[in-house]
């Protein structure tokens, strides 16, 4: 499996951090289970983040350009700040807990992978898939390079909006809509009125188009208009596709070399395409106005309309005009279609193969419904713009022969070789040789030339796209053990975020698929993007970025704002994110270690379309690993008061000679071990199960639940009498109950070592016995699995167990009703119509002693079997508390007793009183309230379970319900009904005993 690298250009943040959580919980699963497991990690170059990032470093500190100091020169900066910042991320994924496979990391740029980028890019173009077009592209003037479609975020305008755009002090108009017109040429009486956002591009118009049915402008067909700025005839051409006659005047401006729907226009009716800014979004001479070249576009933007309106041509604006802005998702800048040659790959019939792979569950998604994204983003694929113009990345290994007489190329190609021709190849030496052959070939030895490199750089993503393969060695070549395939590959999996599922994981899959003939992986692992507590974006200029080692270390408020000095934001974001920070965090950041970010990582990803990162849940995790700990303190002093020598190995879960007791002589062993023994082949068989539906999760949820309520709130609770009881008898059955602890307590932290694995080693350490090897970890110990535990399953006990706690619970809810302390012993009645409850093996006689500790019961519980004829419970209710714990079995209290101990609680002197020699009389008065309120409150409950019954009655009533209905939610009817019966008989037999007290 591979990690997604994270870029060089700094620390990880809280997103990395979920990655490596999930992927080193499914590692550590898989390879406790006994599989050979290869995770491999490695560190993106990242070629637009980085550079900016080092462009800004060297104007900030040396206020140059990387233009002034040279290409090779720049590069090496690079280099040099990578050296120097790139440990950083490894020396935090190792403090997170990762236990990659560090002796295969990768850097994106490496020896290996840029062998393995030059051949794949060679291959791609001899297969046809890459080719080289002038057309329009996503421009980001910010960065000064071409950015792919999925590159683009659109934001919705609605009306005039003041924007912040890069490189603008103040904010930018948009969203607003301006008319101007053209004069017809030869007739100043006549105009053509058109309407545009962008009013600065009309120095590029090449036409004014109206539709041909149009009879407002028929007359027209054939004329020209006058740019009265540029001096330009602009013809009137006719185009049904691009002119709405019913839309503002019907007539639209067209600016083929800046705009798509121009563009297409412009090439359908031959017109002139020409780009009139520069790459930073200045103006350049093609614009036609001294005045405007070397002005940036926005400001052009504001002089247009102030020119317009002083020769009487503007025409109005509309400042509620709805629009979507094109920006660019690297940098915020607005987007610039600009005409210029690129390089691309085609997609259709790679796109093509992948659906037909998810379709045949070659590829599996996880959740499914990312299926749909798949498929929809696939069948509507665009051809990928991979050239980049940034120096550093992967140089494009294409060349070109640049001739002394510009002319000579378009005398002997034509004007359809662009700006080629374009020899692809591994090396300088090896193009040169191409191109003399092909020199030769067309008889131009006469020609003078030399041979240029082309100066872009490939996309990051094409290179990340090849890691399934280029992380294992491959570099397009045959490999040293013969093969051309890397030995694992296809890789198992892949994790990672929704937000790359197009970036990154579709381009592996067509890429890899197609030079292997291989899907790279099959199982695809897709989590939500993580968000802050209100569920914002995470965002440097925000403020709201945390980074794993505050969270696992702790941060002061001070220091944390501190971090944001030291980076490349602005002085005016600096303080916005204090600010920001000062609200979120006005404490700072509590350390709360790597196991519980880890563990309150993995859960929170239930929440499936974004991760809301709550600290708070972070800080419960710490207290659940606070749990294990106390757990292990527990185990470890009991064991100090018996003979009980730990057989904790890595082999096995069981403790040495529980399988005896378990099997054919189940009588030896209680109702709480046999209890917790079921729950632990459970929680193990829904564990490994959800880690196999790669659902991490769910094993954190039902782990959580395991050791807290059945481990802890119930089995401990349940031998606490036996441990620390002297009595002879009992004392011969704790070295079986510490072989059922031992097995618990060493399965839960085998089954949650995946999870946190720093705590779980400590403790599983301390398990083991003192002849243990000392190499011997958990991380290597054998997971608990379903061979060896699921022959404890044992649903009667848990069953009578249920039954038990529920008896347990109705008294404590008595108690708490009627105020009676659990200091005050109270008689006590079970009735069941049920006899096999009472029987030898039932869970009424199982759970006796426990029901009479727990409950305080006052000498014996009474046990009553109502199934017997004769048995008349009718004066006995009358006279007593009854609580409804089921259908079959009630729990009955005598009035008389209850008042009795409510009495002697009351009369007993505090403290304080018994100092001024008086008694708590009034607290009688007090409890009466209480009692009163609660009565309040069971009356709101009986209406609401009477109105639920109503409904469940009116729905199973209606006459199409057995026929439409299915039997196993017939079932659930049936179920739910019998429970709401069960309460509300609790409810009027509380209600009634209440109201007796009150009185």
């Amino acid at each position: 499996m591979l990690t997604p690298p994270p870029n060089v250009t700094g620390s990880l943040h809280i997103g990395h951090a979920l990655t490596a959580s999930i992927q080193d919980s499914l590692v550590r699963w898989r390879r406790m289970r006994g599989e050979s497991v290869s995770w491999v990690p490695g560190m993106d170059h990242a070629g637009i983040s980085t550079q900016t990032v080092v462009e800004k470093k060297l104007m900030r500190e040396r206020q140059l350009t990387r233009h002034d100091i040279g290409r090779e020169a720049f590069i090496q900066q690079i280099w040099d700040w990578k050296e120097l910042h790139g440990d950083k991320i490894t020396q935090q994924l190792k403090r997170l807990g990762t236990s990659m496979d560090w002796e295969r990391s990768f850097f994106t740029l490496d020896e290996s992978r840029t062998e393995a980028v030059k051949s794949s890019f060679i291959q791609l173009f001899r297969d046809g898939l890459v080719y080289r077009d002038t057309r329009l592209v996503n421009w980001c003037c910010a960065l000064e390079t071409v950015i792919s479609d999925i590159e683009v975020e659109y934001e919705d305008i609605a009306g005039r909006t003041m924007l912040s755009v890069p490189g603008h002090l103040k904010k930018v108009e948009f969203g607003v809509l301006h008319d101007f017109a053209y004069k017809v040429d030869g007739d100043d009486s006549q105009e053509l009125v058109v309407s545009t956002t962008r009013i600065e591009t009309m120095l590029g118009d090449e036409a004014v188009a109206v539709h041909p049915d149009d009879p407002r402008y028929k007359h027209l067909h054939g004329r020209h208009v006058v740019n009265s700025i540029s001096g330009k005839r602009l013809p009137i051409i006719c185009d049904s596709d691009l002119v709405d006659m019913t839309f503002g005047t019907g007539v639209v401006k067209v600016t083929p070399a800046h705009d798509p729907n121009d563009y297409a226009c412009g090439r359908k009716h031959g017109l002139p395409i020409v780009n009139i800014l520069d790459k930073d979004g200045s103006f350049n001479s093609n614009c036609g106005s001294k005045t405007y070249e070397k002005m940036n576009r926005f400001d052009v933007r504001n002089q247009i309309v102030e020119e317009l309106k002083a020769l009487g041509l503007h025409r109005g604006k509309n400042v509620n005009h709805a629009m979507r802005l094109a920006r660019c998702s690297r940098s915020g800048d607005v987007i610039e279609p600009m005409i210029m040659p690129q390089w691309y790959i085609k997609c259709d019939s790679m796109a093509q193969r992948a659906l037909k792979d998810a379709e045949s569950l070659n590829l599996m998604f996880y959740p499914d419904s990312a299926i749909k994204d798949w498929n929809h983003w696939l069948e509507n694929i665009e051809d990928w713009c991979i050239s980049r113009q940034l120096w550093w990345g992967h140089r494009i290994p294409a060349f070109r022969p640049i001739f002394e007489d510009p002319s000579d190329i378009r005398t002997v190609f034509g004007a359809e070789t662009g700006d080629g021709p374009w020899f692809v190849a591994e090396s300088p030496e090896q193009a040169s040789q191409q191109i003399h052959q092909f020199i030769m070939e067309k008889n131009l030895q006469h020609l003078k030339y030399k041979v240029i490199q082309d100066d872009d750089v490939l996309d990051t993503w094409f290179s990340s796209g090849l890691l399934p393969l280029s992380a294992l060695g491959w570099t397009g070549k045959v490999l040293p053990t013969g093969g051309k395939l890397p030995e694992r590959y296809p890789t198992t999996m892949i994790e990672t975020g929704t937000d790359i599922m197009f970036f990154w994981v579709a381009r592996m899959v067509m890429l890899c698929t197609h030079l292997s003939d291989q899907v790279p992986f099959k199982d695809i692992m897709l989590h939500a993007m993580v968000r802050d507590a209100q569920g914002r974006k995470m965002s440097k200029s925000v403020g709201n970025v945390i980074d794993p080692t505050h969270v696992i270390e702790g941060i002061s408020l001070n220091d944390l704002k501190a971090t944001l000095e030291t980076g490349n934001l602005a002085a005016k974001e600096v303080k916005r994110s204090q600010a920001q920070m000062e609200k979120d965090f006005p404490r700072g950041i509590k350390a709360s270690g790597a196991d519980a970010l880890r563990f309150a990582l993995v859960s929170s990803t239930q929440q499936s379309r974004q991760i809301n990162l709550d600290l708070s849940n972070v800080t419960s995790a710490q207290h659940f690993a606070n749990k294990l700990w106390n757990l292990s303190a527990f185990y470890m002093t009991r064991l100090q008061d018996v003979e009980h020598v730990s057989s904790v190995t890595s082999e096995t879960v069981l403790a040495q000679g529980l399988m005896e007791l378990g099997s054919g002589f189940t009588n030896k062993m209680t109702l709480a071990e046999r209890f917790i023994m079921s729950r632990l082949a459970e929680t193990v068989s829904k564990v490994n199960a959800s880690m196999e539906q790669l659902e991490p999760s769910v094993a954190t949820d039902t782990l959580r639940k395991f050791i807290i309520q059945d481990l802890c709130d119930v089995y401990i609770e349940f031998i606490k009498p036996t441990l620390f009881s002297e009595d002879l008898f009992v004392i011969e059955h704790k070295p079986r109950l510490f072989k059922v602890l031992q097995t618990c307590f060493d399965a839960s932290l085998r089954m949650m070592h995946p999870f946190m694995p720093f705590v779980t080693e400590e403790l599983w350490q301390r398990l083991l016995p003192a002849t243990a090897h000392q190499e011997t970890s958990i991380m290597i110990s054998s997971f608990p699995s379903n061979r060896e535990l699921g022959s404890w399953k044992n649903e009667v006990a848990e069953k009578d167990m249920e039954i038990a706690l529920c008896l347990i619970q109705a008294s404590r809810a008595l108690r708490q009703t009627h105020q009676v302390p659990m200091s005050k012993e109270l008689p006590f009645t079970v009735w069941t119509n049920d006899p096999t409850l009472l029987a030898p093996e039932g869970a009424l006689y199982q759970s006796r002693d426990y029901l009479s500790h727990f409950t305080r019961a006052q000498g014996e519980i009474v046990y009553i079997d109502g199934s017997l004829s004769g048995e008349d419970m009718s004066g006995f209710e009358t006279g007593s508390v009854v609580h409804v714990v089921s259908p079959h079995v009630k729990l009955f209290t005598p009035f008389p007793a209850i008042q009795k101990a409510i009495t002697s609680a009351e009369s007993r002197p505090t403290t304080a009183a018994a100092a001024t020699g008086a008694t708590i009389l009034q607290g009688g008065a007090a409890d009466r309230v209480k009692q009163q309120q609660e009565l309040q409150r069971l009356d709101r409950k009986l209406s609401s379970v009477r109105v639920n019954l109503e409904r469940l009655d009116t729905r199973v009533a209606r006459p199409e319900y057995l026929e439409r209905v299915p039997e196993h939610v017939r079932a659930i009817d049936a179920k739910r009904k019998q429970e709401l019966l069960a309460q509300e008989e609790h409810l009027v037999a509380t209600r009634h005993t209440l109201q007796t007290a009150l009185a």
